[in-house]
């Protein structure tokens, strides 16, 4: 019976997260893009948009992120093409891996099956694992490994854990902050066990560190990062439970009208908290407690991508309380699986509906339209100018990756210099750059593609391109 409710429990996980994926979100993100564009470029070339080969960090905007999961990529891209579900679907696999795994380590560390469940169970439907999963990120592969490296450290196979810390090291930017301090934390827990899989880490993680204090490595952090007297307010926020909880209609990474997590599992985690035996307590608490780290030391905080992985310890302590109110609470069983039923019912109204049309924009959704726009119609003019300020922000990567340009065309052109905040690009007659009308509009046979801001009002527009609610976001115009 239990096998059938998990099935049941991984099947709803798999079509929450495979439903629509191509439309929504309704575009790919900056992020996505260029992820698939360097899958792309890899592989037919073996090299990135700078003319590195085979990186372990990828440079793409200036970020330095780690590349493992442009080389998961690769092969949908090579299945697929470069498209936007090429770049999602080994993000949505791998999560809903990770709701699998939950339920293996719930298992495992409460030896309840019925928590285990559960915890599966509120990782397949939560709006916080839903909404980012769905992203072509690297942050999903960075929860996974997590997540494993914990399960298969519970087990004591501490060779396998140690792969697995390392490959959570090499996946994502915060997992190396994470990862050393809930390391730390096991060791004052298991002491001498931890001695072997230490030195396996260290040795595994020669080359990111090598690459890692390479010359522009630190320019993201540098510009990201928050001053100390903001660290624990920042650190602090990520507890608040108005965030935790609610949401309006727009909130990064949140689903419209909802929180991170829905708003009855608070008495759940609340209840679940005093529910743990200590051992248990200390193991999940270092992992939820570290996992703000990340976020605290930048800007933008709360911040629900870097504080990512204490999400599926949230719900195995949500689901420990579950369990107990399932149990002591009997003729409410009905009242609790229709707040549930109606809690899927109303995210997936938020999310599929609402979502797309109130923040398209986040997207540059009106980018990608302008694209197709100019691949029909360059042909007749001798130069195409795109603004790289505002709704245009990096179009030169939206352009790579929508137009498929040949990668080892790209390259023997000089390939990306920078993929900086304030950079610009030429790639044959396409310019990617501020647009200054009052010395561009003399500019003959030339098209340009910019923010409604970029013209005076009484300029004439070719065609204009809007986001789905309506506000127009591009226009191209010709002098």
């Amino acid at each position: 019976m239990n096998k059938w409710v998990l099935f049941g429990i991984l099947a709803l996980a798999t079509v929450l997260r495979f439903f629509s994926l191509s439309s929504v979100p309704p575009s790919p993100s900056l992020d996505e893009v260029s992820i698939g564009y360097n899958a792309y470029s890899i592989l037919q070339t073996g090299k990135d948009e700078y003319g590195t080969a085979f990186p372990i960090l990828l440079r793409a905007y200036d970020d330095w992120r780690p590349a493992l999961y442009v080389y998961l990529v690769v092969p949908f891209v090579k299945l697929l093409g470069l498209t936007v579900s090429a770049v999602r679907l080994p993000s949505v696999i791998v999560s809903v891996l990770t709701v699998f795994l939950t339920y293996e380590l719930s298992k495992k560390l409460l030896k309840k099956e019925s928590i285990a469940l559960f915890a599966a169970l509120l990782l397949a439907i939560s709006p916080w694992h839903i909404y980012i999963s769905r992203l072509g990120h690297e942050v999903n592969l960075g929860l996974f490994a997590g997540v494993a490296s914990s399960y298969f450290f519970i087990q004591k196979k501490f060779f396998l854990s140690s792969l697995l810390f390392s490959l959570a090291l090499y996946s994502y930017q915060s997992q190396k902050i994470v990862i050393p301090v809930v390391f730390i934390g096991l060791a004052v827990l298991y002491r001498r066990k931890i001695i072997l899989p230490a030195i396996i880490i260290l040795l595994l993680l020669i080359p990111l560190i090598k690459t890692s204090f390479a010359e522009g490595a630190f320019i993201r952090f540098q510009a990201t990062r928050a001053s100390k007297e903001f660290f624990w307010p920042n650190y602090i926020s990520h507890f608040d439970p108005r965030w935790l909880f609610t949401g309006t209609e727009r909130e990064n990474h949140k689903v419209p009208n909802l929180g991170l997590l829905y708003w009855w599992e608070l008495p759940l985690i609340l209840m679940g908290l005093f529910k743990l035996n200590k051992q248990n307590r200390f193991f999940i608490l270092l992992w939820i407690f570290a996992s703000p780290l990340p976020a605290a030391i930048t800007t933008q905080a709360p911040h629900a991508m870097r504080s990512y992985t204490m999400l599926p310890y949230l719900q195995i302590i949500g689901a420990v309380g579950f369990v107990s109110f399932w149990e002591t609470f009997k003729k409410y069983r009905v009242f609790e699986v229709l707040i549930i039923g109606l809690s899927i019912f109303y995210f997936g109204k938020n999310y599929y509906g609402v979502f797309p049309k109130t923040q398209s924009d986040s997207f540059q959704y009106a980018l990608t339209q302008s694209i197709n726009y100019v691949t029909s119609h360059q042909q007749n003019y001798e130069r195409v100018v795109f603004s790289n300020k505002d709704n245009l922000y990096q179009s030169y990567m939206f352009f790579l990756f929508y137009s498929r340009y040949d990668p080892h065309q790209y390259l023997l052109s000089g390939g990306t210099k920078s993929g900086g905040f304030a950079e610009t690009h030429t790639l044959g007659k396409f310019e990617f750059r501020p647009i200054d009308w009052k010395k561009d509009f003399s500019l003959k046979n030339t098209l340009f593609i910019g923010n409604p801001s970029d013209f005076p009002p009484d300029v004439p527009t070719l065609d204009q391109f809007s986001y789905l609610n309506g506000a127009v976001g591009v226009v191209a115009v010709t002098p």
